[in-house]
C-alpha cells in the first residue's frame, strides 16, 4: 500500500488513434485544471498553469524593494518547524533578464549558470529539486527564497511555486495558512489567493492511499468519438466512464455521478477552474472509494461541477447535438501513481504501481512536473521545446511565441475551440505540417492548431501535446521515473 477542447475544425481529415481515418469538422476540448486565477485570454489555463499569463510577470527591472517577511511565530511556521532553510542575506542586485528568460524557457543547466548569489542559486536548486520530483525538498528551499527580504523578485516567484506545488502535494493545511509576502501584483495576489481557498477547501481531507495488486492490471481502453482515452472506474460501487487526462490536475465527477454514487460536497465554498476557454464553478469532494479494476484509491481529492456544464460540443462522428457527456476525469494526481500505458491498436491500458527512480531506467528523464507535466519536445532541427502533456485534448497545439523556433510556417484557419462549460473561441492559424520528436518517436502532424501568441505565467510553454499522438504508437507515461515515450503499437499477435 501506499500511498481540452477543441473546436469547428475545417481540416480534411483527423488519423482516429484506433486505425481508421475520420472526417472532423469540430473537436472538444477536455477540462483541466489547476486552481488559481489565469489569463482566460490565453489558450492556456490558470487550470494548467502554476502562475499568471505574462511571461516574466511580476519580474521587474531595476532596484530590488524590501518586504516584511513572515512572522517566525505564523501558524504557517508552527506546521513544520524544519520546513525553513535560512537562505543569506545578500546585497540588492539589479534585474538580470538572463536568469529570469533561462527560468521562464525552462532552461534549468542555464538557469544554475546565471545564478548571481545564494537567493538566486537557491530558487534554481529548488527548481532542479522539482524538475527531478523531490517536490518536499523543492518546497524547503521555495519557502526559504519566498521569505527573504533581499530579492523581491525571487520571492514572488518562490511563493507562488510554492502554492502550486503544496496544492500538487495535497497539503492543504499548509496551503491554507500560506501568507509570506504583500509584494504581489493583484493578479498573483488573485493567484496565490484563490490556492490558499482550496487548501481552506480541502483542510479536514484525510490523507489519500493507494493500494496496488501484485500483478500489472490490464483493462479495456475505449476512445470517445473526440479520440480521448477512458477506462471505467468504480465510485463508492457504482460504475461510469471517465476521461484519462493528463491535463487535469485532480479528479472532476459530474454533479449527477456524486448524487449516484453519494460523494457529498467536503465544503460549500464555491472555488473556481478554468479551461481551455472559459471557467466554472466546483466543490471540494473527497471521494472515499475510487476503484480502476482492482486498484483501490481511497479518499481521494476531487472536485464537483454541474452536470449540466459537463458536455463537450463538437460535430464528430458520435458526438449528440447537445454535445459529448463526461461522468468524470481521471487528473494527473492520480495518474502520476502508475506506470501506465495505453495500447490504442489494442484497445487496452495497463497500470502498475511505478518503481523508484533509478531501478532500471534505459530512458533518460524526459517528462517533470513544473506547474503542469511537461515533455522535452525537439523540432525537426534539434531545437528543444517543452510541451504540455494533455491526453484530454483531442490534438496537439503549437504556442504562437515558439511558430519560429519550431520552424513552422502558418496558414490561416476559421476553426473554432470549444471547452467545457458551454465556452468556444475562435482560433486563426494553423501549422499545415508539423514534424516533432517525442518520447523517442518522430511524429508529423496535420494542421496543428496555433493559439496566442501566448505566454502560460512564470514559465513558457511552447505548446501542449495532445492525445492525437497516439495514432504513432503505444503511450507510456511513468510520472516516478519522468519518463514518457511512445513505442511501435503492437496487435494482440504482435503485429505492428
Amino acid at each position: 500500500m501506499r500511498q481540452h477542447h477543441n473546436g469547428a475544425i475545417r481540416s480534411d481529415t483527423y488519423v482516429r488513434p484506433v486505425r481508421y481515418r475520420a472526417h472532423y469538422s469540430a473537436f472538444a476540448l477536455g477540462l483541466a485544471f489547476l486552481a488559481g486565477y489565469g489569463n482566460t485570454g490565453a489558450a492556456l489555463t490558470d487550470s494548467r498553469l502554476a502562475v499568471r499569463s505574462q511571461r516574466v510577470v511580476m519580474l521587474q527591472p531595476g532596484p530590488r524593494h524590501s518586504y516584511s517577511a513572515i512572522a517566525p511565530d505564523s501558524s504557517y511556521a508552527r506546521a513544520d518547524s524544519a520546513f525553513v532553510a535560512p537562505v543569506p542575506a545578500a546585497p540588492a542586485r539589479l534585474f538580470s533578464e538572463s536568469y529570469w528568460s533561462a527560468f521562464a524557457d525552462l532552461d534549468l543547466p542555464m538557469l544554475r549558470e546565471s545564478a548571481r548569489g545564494d537567493v538566486e542559486t537557491t530558487f534554481a536548486e529548488a527548481m532542479h529539486l522539482l524538475a527531478n520530483g523531490d517536490a518536499e525538498s523543492a518546497d524547503n528551499l521555495f519557502l526559504a527564497v519566498a521569505q527573504q527580504q533581499t530579492d523581491v523578485n525571487a520571492a514572488v516567484a518562490a511563493q507562488v511555486m510554492l502554492a502550486s506545488t503544496l496544492r500538487y502535494e495535497h497539503k492543504w493545511t499548509q496551503l491554507r495558512d500560506l501568507q509570506l509576502t504583500s509584494k504581489l501584483s493583484d493578479l498573483d495576489q488573485r493567484l496565490t489567493d484563490d490556492l490558499e481557498r482550496w487548501g481552506k477547501a480541502f483542510e479536514n481531507a484525510e490523507r489519500e492511499l493507494t493500494q496496488f495488486p501484485i500483478r500489472p492490471v490490464t483493462l479495456p481502453l475505449r476512445v470517445t468519438p473526440v479520440g480521448t482515452p477512458t477506462v471505467r472506474v468504480r465510485i463508492n460501487g457504482e460504475e461510469y466512464d471517465f476521461w484519462l487526462d493528463t491535463g487535469s490536475s485532480m479528479t472532476v465527477i459530474s454533479s449527477e455521478v456524486a448524487r449516484g454514487s453519494r460523494v457529498g460536497v467536503l465544503s460549500h465554498d464555491t472555488l473556481t477552474v478554468r479551461t481551455f476557454s472559459g471557467s466554472a464553478p466546483v466543490h471540494a469532494a473527497i471521494l472515499k472509494r475510487m476503484e480502476i479494476g482492482p486498484i483501490v484509491l481511497t479518499n481521494s481529492p476531487a472536485v464537483i461541477i454541474d452536470t449540466k456544464l459537463m458536455y463537450l460540443k463538437s460535430s464528430a462522428e458520435g458526438v449528440p447535438s447537445r454535445g459529448l457527456k463526461v461522468d468524470g476525469i481521471i487528473g494527473w494526481d492520480v495518474i502520476r501513481q502508475f506506470d501506465l500505458t495505453m495500447n490504442y491498436a489494442t484497445g487496452t491500458i495497463t497500470l502498475k504501481q511505478p518503481l523508484p527512480r533509478g531501478f532500471g531506467d534505459a530512458v533518460p528523464q524526459n517528462l517533470a512536473w513544473l506547474g503542469k507535466p511537461m515533455v522535452d519536445v525537439q523540432t525537426k532541427d534539434g531545437s528543444k521545446l517543452h510541451f504540455m502533456l494533455d491526453t484530454g485534448a483531442q490534438a496537439t497545439f503549437l504556442n504562437g511565441t515558439a511558430v519560429e523556433k519550431a520552424g513552422a510556417g502558418t496558414k490561416s484557419s476559421d476553426q473554432k475551440v470549444y471547452g467545457i462549460a458551454r465556452t468556444g473561441r475562435q482560433t486563426q492559424q494553423v501549422v499545415p505540417f508539423l514534424t516533432l520528436v517525442a518520447g523517442g518517436k518522430s511524429m508529423r502532424l496535420r494542421d496543428v492548431i496555433v493559439y496566442g501568441p501566448a505566454s502560460s505565467g512564470l514559465i513558457n510553454i511552447d505548446g501542449i501535446l495532445g492525445s492525437d499522438i497516439a495514432q504513432f504508437g503505444t503511450v507510456h507515461i511513468n510520472a516516478t521515473s519522468g519518463v514518457f515515450s511512445i513505442d511501435s503499437a503492437l496487435t494482440e499477435d504482435g503485429a505492428e
